[in-house]
């Protein structure tokens, strides 16, 4: 298919409305492709329909932009030019976002408790959208039948219009919960009742949702492909690297025919995005999307080329896609310094190209994600998200592959899993975990809100959860060397409520609560400022356990989700006390320095990839890296140059000193 070896793609946001006749009046394909050129772009997504809602072709089912009117043929002209370029096209159509839509059929709103859409509100949505409290955003609702019928007669017109490569469906998500007749009736006649306000019912209802959307999804995909099977079809999953609970979930990601989305939460989340879309794709290479800017808000801004560089090699060291999202003016106009700067970036990633599909990803450990407990427990941080995005940094820092995986991907391959603060709704997915442990897996998890694994495992109930909201963890002799400095006498704090168990056998136990002298929750204290530890316990707080050819350790306190040098440590020290890793590769780079690899029968591929936001890029000095191999390798090359660099290799281990990094570098070991 035309994505397999398109790694430098581009995105023209254009939502523009159409009551001023300046709007779109410059807009020109020949300086649209000439900047796309500059930029060396292989694949560009073109704006076929907007947030909006006005197309940007002669509809008949819904309504052009007046700044088209007598150039009704320019987005098709643009759609052609590029292919006489040599560079595929993606239309883009926003699903469910859609203003006109939404203020021409009022009974096709999604809506509030209250009857109202948060554009009728006007306040109080402050979505990362929003430049305010007042809502430009009009959403339409995907069980209401007539506004499906509404997309399928607009995809039709889009697909018999426009010789496309593929389409890609924008916003499949529910920026709330919608309380329209339509979905009132479809929760009456799958679940009962009344549709409930609030947190009744949470899980269920985020559960319905999820399904919904994804049933709307698949439908959106099906149709596509009937009118033109050849058509790619992608529908934006970057809501499922977010955490909170809005229904774009793995059914969504099954009716794409790959992964992809736009992210705006930082370099360890750029990270943690390009791992879990590797994971998640059908089909190689992921697409992730930048801006040119920290946000689209910021219009004219445009990043350093230190900081586009960061970004596009931490997709290339993950074998990933790279869109690169520019912002039209509102006359049309492009902002031809934006490809002078994006033409340097390119520049340097496009000799990469050919290893993008080299190899599997090297993971030594699994970070179970899962997206059906979103919003499902009283934790409002310490989530399961959290907890695999801070565990992420934790081994990054620490120079430890690590993969995000889940029920949509193979667990068994990984040799020791991380599974933070599962839930109720993720007990569909326990016999997954227990067959993984029971056929030799290690598996570390937390919490209590899966009582189904802790009463597999460990044979114990969650009786209640503790009244105090600050409690201590107390090591016992046999865990206290993993407790750094904590001990009995000063136990390890941990802010928040944990599940006190009841018939969990003794010799299991490792760690014990400790509570303050008074219940935080009270104006009566000890001490005025804090809540010191006092009542010592028998309560369990860790505990370990062997099943069937695996191993397993649970906490009470998910202190992996913890942001602290200290809870760190104590976490990999338990990991490495109770599960001894066996890692593929080892260095000593800085912290800010990841290291991704791929191997394959006749090598591997290490990349080394700079972790930083900053406008100038540090170069860091270079370091010794090891590297467990399955035989003696011939060479030790630095890509893509073939440079060859001096090595040692005994007892299964190539030994090497890299250059100094600045920014990305990519070493080949062959075979």
């Amino acid at each position: 298919m035309w994505y397999k070896k398109c790694y430098r793609r581009h995105l023209l946001d254009m939502h523009l409305d159409d009551w001023d006749s300046d709007f779109l009046s410059k807009f020109d394909p020949e300086e649209y492709v000439g900047n796309l050129k500059k930029a060396k772009i292989q694949n560009a997504m073109l704006y076929y329909q907007s947030h909006v809602g006005l197309c940007y072709w002669p509809t008949k089912s819904g309504e052009m932009h007046k700044g088209l009117k007598g150039r009704e043929g320019i987005m098709k002209r643009l759609t052609d030019l590029c292919h006489d370029n040599d560079i595929k096209v993606v239309g883009y159509y926003s699903l469910n976002y859609n203003n006109r839509a939404h203020h021409a059929h009022p009974d096709w709103r999604m809506v509030h408790p209250d009857g109202r859409s948060s554009f009728e509100q006007s306040v109080g949505y402050t979505e990362e959208f929003s430049q305010s409290t007042v809502c430009r955003y009009g959403h339409c609702c995907p069980n209401n039948p007539d506004y499906r019928e509404f997309v399928r007669e607009q995809i039709k017109e889009m697909v018999e219009y426009f010789d496309a490569d593929g389409l890609f469906y924008d916003m499949p998500f529910w920026p709330y919960k919608c309380y329209c007749k339509h979905c009132r009736k479809r929760w009456a006649d799958e679940v009962g009742g009344e549709l409930p306000i609030g947190d009744d019912s949470i899980a269920v209802h985020n559960r319905k949702r999820a399904q919904w959307m994804g049933e709307f999804a698949q439908m959106v995909t099906d149709y596509t492909k009937s009118l033109n099977p050849k058509l790619t079809v992608e529908h934006n999953v970057a809501s499922m690297a977010l955490d909170g609970a809005k229904g774009c979930g793995e059914a969504v990601n099954e009716a794409c025919d790959y992964a992809g989305g736009d992210l705006y939460r930082g370099i360890s989340g750029h990270t943690f995005t390009c791992k879990l879309y590797q994971n998640l794709t059908k089909n190689r290479p992921f697409e992730y999307m930048f801006t040119r800017c920290e946000n689209l808000r910021q219009h004219t801004a445009i990043k350093s080329v230190d900081e586009m560089l960061c970004s596009a090699f931490i997709t290339t060291a993950h074998h990933g896609a790279s869109l690169f999202i520019d912002a039209i003016n509102i006359d049309g106009s492009m902002n031809g310094k934006v490809y002078d700067r994006l033409s340097g970036v390119f520049e340097k990633t496009l000799p990469y190209d050919r290893y993008m599909d080299y190899g599997e990803m090297v993971e030594d450990m699994g970070l179970y994600y899962t997206h059906k407990g979103k919003g499902c427990t009283p934790e409002p941080v310490n989530t399961n998200h959290q907890g695999v995005i801070n565990t992420m940094d934790n081994l990054i820092a620490n120079n430890i592959s690590c993969g995000i995986t889940g029920s949509y991907h193979n667990i068994n391959k990984y040799d020791i899993l991380i599974a933070p603060m599962l839930t109720s709704e993720d007990e569909v997915d326990n016999q997954l975990i227990i067959d993984y442990v029971k056929n030799g897996g290690k598996l570390y998890f937390s919490g209590g809100y899966n009582e189904g694994l802790i009463k597999e495992f460990f044979g114990a109930e969650v009786e209640k959860f503790t009244e105090e909201n600050v409690i201590y963890v107390a090591p016992k002799d046999e865990m206290i060397d993993c407790f750094e400095y904590f001990d009995e006498a000063t136990p390890l704090y941990y802010d928040g409520s944990v599940p006190v168990l009841r018939g969990l056998e003794d010799k299991c136990v490792k760690a014990t609560l400790t509570l303050p002298r008074t219940n935080p929750k009270v104006q009566q204290f000890a001490s005025i400022h804090s809540n010191p530890p006092y009542f010592k316990t028998d309560m369990p707080a860790m505990a370990v356990c062997d099943y069937g050819k695996g191993k397993v350790v649970w906490s009470a306190a998910p202190f992996e989700c913890v942001e602290h040098y200290d809870y760190h440590n104590i976490f990999r020290n338990i990991i490495n006390s109770y599960f001894e890793p066996k890692l593929t590769v080892t260095s000593d780079a800085p912290v800010d320095v990841e290291t991704v690899s791929f191997a394959a029968d006749d090598g591997m591929l290490i990349s080394n990839v700079l972790l930083s936001n900053r406008y100038k890029a540090p170069t860091m000095p270079g370091f010794e890296m090891t590297v467990a191999v399955a035989k003696e390798p011939k060479s030790v090359e630095l890509l893509p140059e073939g440079q060859k660099i001096s090595f040692t290799y005994s007892d299964g281990m190539v030994k090497f000193t890299t250059r100094e990094l600045n920014i990305f570098d990519m070493y080949k070991i062959s075979f």
